[in-house]
């Protein structure tokens, strides 16, 4: 009788064995988020030998287009030396070294994102090997779990937030840092190309014909040419006209094709900066983040987005500065304030008195951010020496302005100029004197 009895549990076990597979391919998407399934026989093992059937993860996805699948969060990728003896150690990658850029096995090892087709075996385990992720106990049912119709993206320190595939060539997949690696299925409208990005661009990756939706899927084509064509590099930036004067010192493109820099000089401070006006008088918006005159500014202008960036030290804003335009959707912060107002922090459209000189730091800010420029006038009493400047930049070209706000005292041209003193202690004026100077009044 106890012969019998353990007969019946030795079947039992076994017939619960032949179903596990079956019932991991059936577990709800919530199962696949947590540490995954540890492999007793070792994980590149399951990796290499476990198929399941693929099955579609679109119904799962709630509408995103896009599903974790399986993740890791206490995992790091290994050091260099132990990935080059794990590939040392195995005859299909013992020609390979991740440290050498000339090896195929070096772009995976230092990857954020790399693409998988969601079934391929050999595929998967190239991935699991190239990658680091071997170190894993818990890859192999991670990865055999993920099986699926879908491609995928797996991310090595970053996690996903959203999936967007509103232009006909290229799909977002933004992400945020996070630690371990997540397996994520692109359960969405698919694209030729992958955008992996945060704030910047980690990775553009190639979707094969063979996982893009068929044509009669996808939305009618635009007759005129898509956003995102490359153009002759030795071509102008796109939708802006540099101000008279200005010349293209150089140009490149980025390795993507997906935007280019410029270099560019329109012969002073004052005229390097007009760029930023031209622009916006040309219907870019000016970005949040710094005023004009902080050495980067970021601008938009529908699916274009543009970056001016000029020296600070040395010749600073007199010097060539670089223009660069990504031509894709580009995280640099919402609409600047609605101010008109778009703050300078160096002098460019005026000289001091005769004898007077700048002070180093700002004397403070105005309520918009500005900074307030401080200069003294040595043996000029206090009380004498707005008179004095008035008298001077009256002689370059400002006439005097009201305001409103009581501010901005004179104007010339697209820039405005507002005049105040410090205070001193007791609250009265008579303390170092100073100036803001703004590009104004920019709207078309």
């Amino acid at each position: 009788m106890r012969e019998l009895a353990a007969a019946a549990l030795l079947l039992l076990a076994l017939a619960v064995g032949a179903l596990a597979p079956t019932l991991w391919r059936d577990d709800p998407v919530g199962s696949a988020l947590g540490p995954g399934r540890p492999i007793a026989s070792g994980p590149l093992a399951t990796v290499a030998t476990a198929s399941f059937a693929p099955v579609s993860w679109k119904a799962k996805d709630h509408g995103s287009g896009y599903l974790i699948c399986g993740a890791t969060d206490n995992w790091s990728r290994p050091s260099l030396a132990e990935q080059n003896a794990h590939l040392a150690s195995d005859p299909r990658y013992a020609r390979m070294r991740a440290d050498d850029p000339a090896s195929e096995a070096s772009a995976p090892f230092r990857a954020n994102a790399v693409f998988y087709d969601g079934s391929s075996i050999q595929m998967r385990v190239d991935l699991v090997a190239l990658t680091g992720l071997w170190t894993d106990p818990h890859i192999g049912g991670n990865a055999v779990g993920c099986t699926s119709l879908e491609p995928q993206v797996w991310l090595i320190g970053y996690a996903p937030t959203k999936y967007r595939s509103d232009d006909r060539d290229y799909a977002y997949l933004d992400v945020v840092p996070a630690p371990g690696y997540h397996m994520v299925i692109l359960t969405g409208t698919l694209r030729p190309y992958v955008v992996v990005a945060t704030s910047v661009k980690l990775a553009v990756l190639e979707i094969p014909t063979t996982n893009t939706a068929p044509a009669a899927t996808l939305e009618a084509k635009p007759t005129e040419p898509p956003v995102y064509t490359l153009r002759p590099i030795n071509d102008p930036p796109r939708d802006l006209v540099l101000p008279t004067g200005c010349h293209i010192l150089g140009a490149s493109a980025h390795q993507d094709s997906l935007g280019a820099t410029w270099t560019v000089q329109c012969g002073s401070a004052q005229a390097n900066l007009s760029v930023a006006l031209a622009a916006m008088k040309q219907g870019w918006a000016h970005l949040g983040g710094p005023p004009i005159g902080v050495g980067m500014q970021a601008y938009e202008k529908g699916n274009v987005t543009m970056q001016l960036a000029y020296r600070l030290d040395g010749p600073a804003y007199a010097d060539s500065f670089q223009l660069v335009q990504y031509w894709r959707p580009f995280s640099a912060g919402g609409p600047a304030s609605p101010s008109p107002l778009a703050y300078l922090r160096v002098p460019t459209g005026f000289d001091l008195p005769a004898g007077c000189v700048w002070r180093d730091a700002p004397a403070g800010f105005t309520p918009d951010g500005a900074y307030k420029l401080p200069f003294e006038c040595p043996g000029v009493a206090p009380d004498q020496v707005e008179g004095l400047f008035t008298r001077a930049i009256t002689s370059q070209g400002w006439h005097e302005v009201t305001n409103v706000r009581g501010t901005l005292d004179w104007a010339k041209a697209d820039l405005r100029l507002a005049f105040g003193v410090v205070l001193t202690k007791s609250g009265a004026a008579g303390g170092l004197p100073w100036v803001v100077e703004a590009l104004c009044c920019f709207a078309p």
